[in-house]
């Protein structure tokens, strides 16, 4: 899958995509950690932010500085008009820098978004470049599909994807061998409630297993 693919996938899913997945417990467990722990005024960037919501909506109203990055044209319109108090990027989290260099970010997150249009060493790269873009004592978390392979082949919602994935057990050991400090991890089973949404017919949803990592950079 191109990424220019990936964009029409994520495209035709659009801001249906919110009202399927927004109940999600994990997602909420993950995103009070982050208040809880983050300084005021805190630079956070989302990989793969989709509408906005829930994440960058609930750290924009907390006060932070939350830069957003999507492949979706789409999904970055509505983000715009949802958290007009967030900065958003039509961008690839595998090329995206930040423009204040290595150690200037508070927190990067990290929901599902690193499972289309990516191999398995580029999951396992990217766990470095986000601790190098953390400041000491700077937040990471991670949630994703940990179901194991390489640009497999699947059908999600209906539609033809490309995918890869790693276990749960390796996805927290190159967290920690990125060099940060897991602070919890778990697992969880989430039902989206994706044909309610008119994301996909009857039959064409599953339930997905879900893993969330909350991290720590040392200081």
């Amino acid at each position: 899958m191109t990424s220019e693919s990936a964009a029409t996938l994520f495209d035709s899913i659009g801001a249906s995509y919110e009202a399927a997945w927004s109940s999600s417990p994990g997602q909420a467990k993950s995103l009070q950690w982050l208040l809880d722990n983050l300084p005021p005024s805190s630079k956070v960037v989302d990989i793969g932010c989709g509408t906005g919501k829930p994440a960058c909506s609930a750290l924009a109203a907390a006060g932070f500085s939350v830069t957003g990055i999507d492949v979706s044209p789409v999904m970055l319109e509505t983000a715009r008009s949802q958290v007009p108090s967030a900065h958003f990027e039509l961008a690839s989290g595998l090329t995206w820098e930040p423009k204040e260099g290595d150690g200037s970010l508070d927190a990067v997150v990290v929901y599902h978004s690193l499972i289309a249009n990516i191999t398995q060493d580029e999951i396992r790269g990217f766990f470095g470049r986000a601790w190098r873009w953390v400041r000491a004592g700077g937040l990471f978390v991670f949630a994703t599909v940990p179901i194991e392979g390489n640009l497999k082949k699947l059908k999600w919602l209906g539609r033809d994807l490309v995918s890869s994935g790693l276990s749960a057990e390796e996805n927290v050991e190159c967290i920690r061998k990125a060099g940060f400090e897991v602070e919890e991890d778990w697992m969880e089973m989430f039902m989206p409630k994706a044909v309610e949404s008119g994301l996909c017919k009857e039959g064409e949803e599953d339930e997905e297993p879900h893993l969330f990592v909350l991290a720590r950079k040392p200081t």
